[in-house]
């Protein structure tokens, strides 16, 4: 019999032997806005004041992090993936998968009968998470992808959507593209949720999880996608009950967040 979802969540969590410590990574939450009533920047500081960036030296994190300036985060504007990008891709997909984190997101669907072999597996990631679709709209154009959403896409002129990665908002914020306008939910351990603005685009509240690896982030997110599409996927994050909610375009995930 297969463990339940609660029982596998807290598995991958335990698993994550590249989860940044608590001290590597240090937070500036200023304005609560989630009662404020109105958006506005109330933050004058970072959100990460920071991040202790020799421990993002792990093929997983060196990987994810190659991919960010793949991505055109424009609506209805194409994706051209080179050879290059494509190279990339593999390399990330190696990484996540030689970790213990996936290993166990690989046994779980194994034994839910989704996946046959590791190679099987490999290429559910590759479509769920790198594979480009159209995301909408009156175009037709591959525009978007799992990890792109994830890392963050402009949904019109003046919104953001996705940025459900704690690592692409950090980096976008560290180059100076991101203004931290305050935090949107109650303050928690290991997640977060903020309002702020990308190149004069606003995103009213982005959920992520904190100080974890890309592998945990993606298996967790695929696991409530292949089990729990569209619906409510209960997990365990350090033993506190959560909620991972997923939606779908195809076979691709649209979206995939910590609903906080």
């Amino acid at each position: 019999m297969c463990e339940d979802v609660t029982t596998v969540t807290q598995a991958l969590w335990e698993s994550d032997v590249h989860r940044l410590p608590g001290d590597a990574v240090q937070l500036n939450y200023q304005a609560d806005l989630q009662h404020a009533g109105t958006l506005q920047d109330s933050a004058p500081h970072k959100f990460f004041t920071y991040v202790n960036e020799s421990l993002l030296r792990s093929p997983e994190y060196v990987t994810f992090l190659a991919l960010l300036d793949n991505y055109v985060p424009y609506r209805e504007e194409p994706e051209l993936q080179i050879p290059q990008e494509l190279a990339e891709q593999d390399l990330f997909l190696d990484a996540i998968l030689a970790t213990p984190t996936l290993k166990i997101l690989y046994n779980h669907l194994s034994c839910k009968g989704k996946v046959r072999d590791v190679s099987e597996f490999r290429e559910l990631l590759r479509s769920q998470w790198l594979a480009l679709y159209a995301r909408g709209g009156d175009s037709y154009a591959l525009d978007s992808s799992g990890l792109e959403h994830m890392a963050g896409e402009f949904k019109s002129s003046g919104s953001v959507t996705g940025m459900h990665s704690w690592l692409s908002f950090y980096v976008k914020e560290r180059d100076g593209q991101i203004d931290y306008y305050g935090h949107v939910c109650s303050v928690q351990t290991n997640t977060a949720c903020t309002a702020f603005e990308w190149q004069r685009r606003i995103k009213k509240k982005s959920s992520f999880f904190l100080r974890t690896s890309p592998a945990y982030d993606i298996a967790i997110y695929s696991l409530c996608f292949t089990l729990y599409r569209h619906e409510n996927c209960p997990v365990l994050v350090d033993g506190v009950p959560m909620t991972i909610r997923t939606h779908a375009r195809g076979g691709h995930i649209a979206s995939a967040y910590v609903a906080l």
